[in-house]
């Protein structure tokens, strides 16, 4: 009972503490680590807990949509905006009933692999983890292991996401006039710069694509937007 007590504590800290968000760089410092007592729960339920490496290793599927693999987001709304993996599907797990109606719409098989995290040790990610385990899903990884995903990988973000970049400095480079990036890479822009790639909606793939080429030309903050600002 009294380890059951520490736990419960501990994520309530946690939450208290918004350690999901992507700009949060570290929790509380508390007896036990908070990755730890996040594994720990995982293990308890049976979840596979994979890091940044392997869910970089799977973008090829998800931004392909082959169908092999899906990733959610948990956390809310506001914080989901500001940046998330490419694809995620938003499903903060506060909110789990009113949006699963649009979920289930996907027609996802059960076993479908499902990526759940961000790279932090999150307990929102466990919430949907134990509910969508109740609806039958038989594949789901825990992706609450560091490194976070943005510090390996370029970030998608909403339209708000993306207007409230702009106005902290952001630099915009609108496909619909440098579709092959070279106004952009003859700016010589600062590489500290926050970048954010916008593209129409129609054309997402090739939207990434050039996000990917931005990224490792050494722009390690570059978030794409798949539609109009």
């Amino acid at each position: 009972m009294k380890h059951f007590l520490s736990l419960i504590l501990a994520l309530s800290i946690f939450i208290a503490t918004g350690i999901c968000s992507a700009q949060v760089a570290s929790g509380p410092s508390i007896a036990l680590p908070p990755a730890e007592v996040i594994m720990n729960m995982c293990k308890q339920m049976g979840i596979e807990v994979v890091d940044g490496d392997y869910v970089v290793s799977r973008m090829p599927d998800l931004i392909n949509k082959t169908g092999k693999v899906f990733v959610i987001d948990a956390r809310p709304a506001r914080t989901y905006d500001d940046g998330f993996i490419p694809t995620a599907f938003n499903m903060f797990d506060a909110r789990f009933k009113l949006i699963y109606p649009e979920f289930e719409k996907l027609n996802l098989p059960k076993d479908t692999e499902i990526l759940i995290g961000i790279g932090r040790p999150c307990p929102m990610s466990l919430s949907d983890i134990k509910m969508l385990k109740e609806k039958g899903f038989t594949n789901l990884k825990a992706f609450v292991k560091a490194p976070v995903f943005f510090d390996k990988y370029f970030s998608e973000v909403t339209a708000k996401g993306a207007k409230k970049l702009i106005r902290n400095g952001a630099v915009v480079v609108n496909l619909a006039d440098d579709a092959d990036l070279s106004k952009f890479f003859a700016a010589n822009t600062a590489k500290d710069k926050v970048i954010v790639i916008v593209g129409s909606a129609d054309n997402v793939k090739n939207n990434y694509r050039l996000a990917d080429k931005v990224y490792k030309a050494g722009y390690k903050n570059t978030a794409v937007l798949n539609g109009n600002i």
